[in-house]
């Protein structure tokens, strides 16, 4: 299992982090469990858009079309 953060998934630990916001706080908001949460921001796994937008939205950040690069 390959780990290949992007962009975006360092752009939401940075949120994360200026949010003052847990990996299970998020995972509540977005309705998924925390462990896919985790995989999706660590590109560990690759996800449909659909998700990647509730996370970006949660987060206040840019949803961007280039999260698969």
């Amino acid at each position: 299992m390959s780990r290949n953060i992007t962009p975006w998934g360092r752009q939401c630990k940075a949120q994360m982090i200026l949010q003052d916001i847990t990996l299970k706080e998020l995972s509540k908001k977005v309705g998924l469990s925390h462990t896919y949460v985790s995989a999706v921001i660590n590109g560990r796994i690759m996800v449909p858009e659909e998700t990647t937008d509730k996370i970006s939205k949660a987060l206040n950040i840019p949803v961007l079309n280039h999260v698969r690069e």
